[in-house]
Protein backbone atom coordinates (compact mmCIF):
# COMPACT_ATOMS: atom_id res chain seq x y z
CA UNK A 1 0.00 0.00 0.00
CA UNK A 2 1.64 3.16 -0.81
CA UNK A 3 1.93 6.18 2.20
CA UNK A 4 -0.46 7.65 0.41
CA UNK A 5 -3.05 5.33 0.51
CA UNK A 6 -2.32 4.67 3.98
CA UNK A 7 -2.58 8.00 5.33
CA UNK A 8 -6.11 8.43 3.77
CA UNK A 9 -7.09 4.60 5.17
CA UNK A 10 -5.81 5.84 8.45
CA UNK A 11 -7.78 9.39 8.74
CA UNK A 12 -11.20 7.44 7.56
CA UNK A 13 -10.86 4.70 10.27
CA UNK A 14 -9.76 7.28 12.52
CA UNK A 15 -13.24 8.73 11.12
CA UNK A 16 -15.35 5.99 12.60
CA UNK A 17 -17.63 5.79 15.95
CA UNK A 18 -15.23 5.03 18.53
CA UNK A 19 -11.81 5.11 17.21
CA UNK A 20 -10.96 8.87 17.85
CA UNK A 21 -12.57 8.70 21.25
CA UNK A 22 -10.61 5.44 22.03
CA UNK A 23 -7.57 7.49 21.06
CA UNK A 24 -8.34 9.95 23.14
CA UNK A 25 -9.38 8.14 26.30
CA UNK A 26 -8.57 9.59 29.66
CA UNK A 27 -7.07 7.59 33.45
CA UNK A 28 -8.30 7.89 36.36
CA UNK A 29 -6.47 7.19 39.19
CA UNK A 30 -8.93 6.22 42.80
CA UNK A 31 -7.09 4.83 45.90
CA UNK A 32 -4.30 4.33 43.93
CA UNK A 33 -6.68 1.70 41.29
CA UNK A 34 -7.19 3.23 37.28
CA UNK A 35 -9.40 3.08 35.46
CA UNK A 36 -10.20 4.36 31.89
CA UNK A 37 -12.65 7.10 31.19
CA UNK A 38 -14.82 8.06 27.76
CA UNK A 39 -12.89 10.75 26.16
CA UNK A 40 -16.46 12.75 25.28
CA UNK A 41 -17.15 12.97 29.37
CA UNK A 42 -16.20 16.44 30.50
CA UNK A 43 -14.37 16.43 33.79
CA UNK A 44 -15.56 19.23 36.44
CA UNK A 45 -13.94 19.78 39.49
CA UNK A 46 -15.65 17.85 42.58
CA UNK A 47 -18.10 19.62 44.39
CA UNK A 48 -16.67 17.73 47.26
CA UNK A 49 -14.23 15.87 49.80
CA UNK A 50 -16.14 12.49 49.28
CA UNK A 51 -16.13 13.11 45.11
CA UNK A 52 -12.96 11.91 43.86
CA UNK A 53 -14.37 12.63 40.19
CA UNK A 54 -17.17 14.17 38.69
CA UNK A 55 -17.90 14.14 34.79
CA UNK A 56 -20.86 15.55 32.84
CA UNK A 57 -21.79 13.99 29.31
CA UNK A 58 -23.31 16.76 27.56
CA UNK A 59 -25.86 16.10 24.42
CA UNK A 60 -29.05 17.63 22.99
CA UNK A 61 -31.24 16.62 26.14
CA UNK A 62 -29.91 18.19 29.58
CA UNK A 63 -26.69 16.52 30.32
CA UNK A 64 -26.16 13.60 32.26
CA UNK A 65 -23.24 12.83 35.39
CA UNK A 66 -21.20 10.72 36.34
CA UNK A 67 -19.31 10.67 39.90
CA UNK A 68 -17.03 8.86 41.58
CA UNK A 69 -17.54 8.90 45.70
CA UNK A 70 -15.09 7.57 48.26
CA UNK A 71 -16.35 8.02 51.74
CA UNK A 72 -13.30 6.24 53.42
CA UNK A 73 -11.93 2.61 54.06
CA UNK A 74 -15.02 0.71 55.98
CA UNK A 75 -17.25 3.95 55.28
CA UNK A 76 -20.52 4.55 53.33
CA UNK A 77 -22.50 1.66 53.99
CA UNK A 78 -23.30 -1.59 52.43
CA UNK A 79 -24.58 -2.27 48.97
CA UNK A 80 -27.76 -3.48 50.51
CA UNK A 81 -27.89 -0.45 52.86
CA UNK A 82 -27.41 1.94 49.49
CA UNK A 83 -29.64 -0.15 47.18
CA UNK A 84 -32.50 0.85 49.63
CA UNK A 85 -31.73 4.78 49.98
CA UNK A 86 -31.28 4.52 46.29
CA UNK A 87 -34.60 2.88 45.57
CA UNK A 88 -36.49 5.13 48.57
CA UNK A 89 -35.31 8.02 45.74
CA UNK A 90 -37.66 6.69 43.23
CA UNK A 91 -40.26 5.69 45.72
CA UNK A 92 -43.13 6.89 44.34
CA UNK A 93 -42.53 6.03 40.86
CA UNK A 94 -45.89 4.70 38.78
CA UNK A 95 -45.70 1.09 38.06
CA UNK A 96 -43.85 0.16 35.13
CA UNK A 97 -40.65 1.58 36.51
CA UNK A 98 -37.33 -0.08 35.96
CA UNK A 99 -35.13 -1.91 38.66
CA UNK A 100 -32.01 -4.32 38.01
CA UNK A 101 -29.66 -5.19 40.25
CA UNK A 102 -26.46 -7.38 39.53
CA UNK A 103 -23.95 -9.00 41.69
CA UNK A 104 -20.31 -9.80 39.89
CA UNK A 105 -17.47 -11.37 41.06
CA UNK A 106 -15.66 -12.80 38.15
CA UNK A 107 -13.97 -8.97 37.79
CA UNK A 108 -10.74 -7.71 39.34
CA UNK A 109 -13.37 -6.43 42.45
CA UNK A 110 -16.40 -7.63 43.47
CA UNK A 111 -19.24 -5.07 42.17
CA UNK A 112 -22.79 -4.32 42.75
CA UNK A 113 -24.53 -2.80 40.16
CA UNK A 114 -28.04 -1.21 40.62
CA UNK A 115 -30.00 0.51 38.09
CA UNK A 116 -33.52 2.18 38.36
CA UNK A 117 -35.64 4.22 35.57
CA UNK A 118 -38.78 6.62 36.08
CA UNK A 119 -39.18 9.63 38.55
CA UNK A 120 -35.60 10.29 40.26
CA UNK A 121 -35.60 12.72 43.94
CA UNK A 122 -32.07 12.75 44.11
CA UNK A 123 -29.88 13.31 47.32
CA UNK A 124 -29.29 12.09 50.58
CA UNK A 125 -32.98 11.95 51.92
CA UNK A 126 -34.42 12.67 49.00
CA UNK A 127 -35.59 15.80 50.24
CA UNK A 128 -35.79 17.29 46.42
CA UNK A 129 -38.66 16.96 43.85
CA UNK A 130 -38.80 13.81 41.81
CA UNK A 131 -37.86 14.27 38.39
CA UNK A 132 -39.78 12.20 35.83
CA UNK A 133 -38.03 10.31 33.54
CA UNK A 134 -35.17 9.73 35.17
CA UNK A 135 -32.47 7.09 35.38
CA UNK A 136 -29.61 6.26 37.97
CA UNK A 137 -26.96 3.58 37.48
CA UNK A 138 -24.91 3.34 40.86
CA UNK A 139 -21.72 0.54 40.62
CA UNK A 140 -20.72 0.03 44.09
CA UNK A 141 -16.80 -1.42 43.91
CA UNK A 142 -15.37 -3.35 47.20
CA UNK A 143 -11.76 -3.22 47.00
CA UNK A 144 -9.05 -3.81 49.68
CA UNK A 145 -8.18 0.41 50.35
CA UNK A 146 -11.98 1.08 50.57
CA UNK A 147 -15.24 0.97 48.93
CA UNK A 148 -15.93 3.25 45.71
CA UNK A 149 -19.19 4.19 44.44
CA UNK A 150 -19.69 5.24 40.61
CA UNK A 151 -23.20 6.31 39.73
CA UNK A 152 -24.03 7.70 36.02
CA UNK A 153 -27.77 9.82 36.75
CA UNK A 154 -29.93 12.20 34.64
CA UNK A 155 -32.19 11.93 31.32
CA UNK A 156 -33.29 8.21 31.00
CA UNK A 157 -32.24 8.26 27.36
CA UNK A 158 -28.92 9.75 27.72
CA UNK A 159 -28.35 7.23 30.25
CA UNK A 160 -29.35 4.83 28.47
CA UNK A 161 -27.04 6.04 25.53
CA UNK A 162 -23.79 5.78 28.16
CA UNK A 163 -24.79 2.61 29.91
CA UNK A 164 -22.39 0.63 28.20
CA UNK A 165 -19.19 2.80 28.06
CA UNK A 166 -20.25 3.51 31.96
CA UNK A 167 -20.58 0.16 32.89
CA UNK A 168 -17.26 -1.08 31.00
CA UNK A 169 -15.78 2.07 33.00
CA UNK A 170 -16.51 0.65 36.38
CA UNK A 171 -15.76 -2.86 35.78
CA UNK A 172 -12.85 -1.70 34.71
CA UNK A 173 -11.19 -0.75 37.51
CA UNK A 174 -7.72 -1.94 38.14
Amino acid sequence: MSSRRFVVFALALAALPGTVAYAQERVLTALDYRVTVPATWQSRAPSSSMRLAEYVIQGDAPNAEVVVYFFGQGQGGSPEANIERWRGQFAGTPAGAYEKIERDTKGHFPITVAEWRGSYARGIGAGGEARPGQALIAAIVETPKGTLFFQLFGPAAKVAAERQAYLTMARGLK
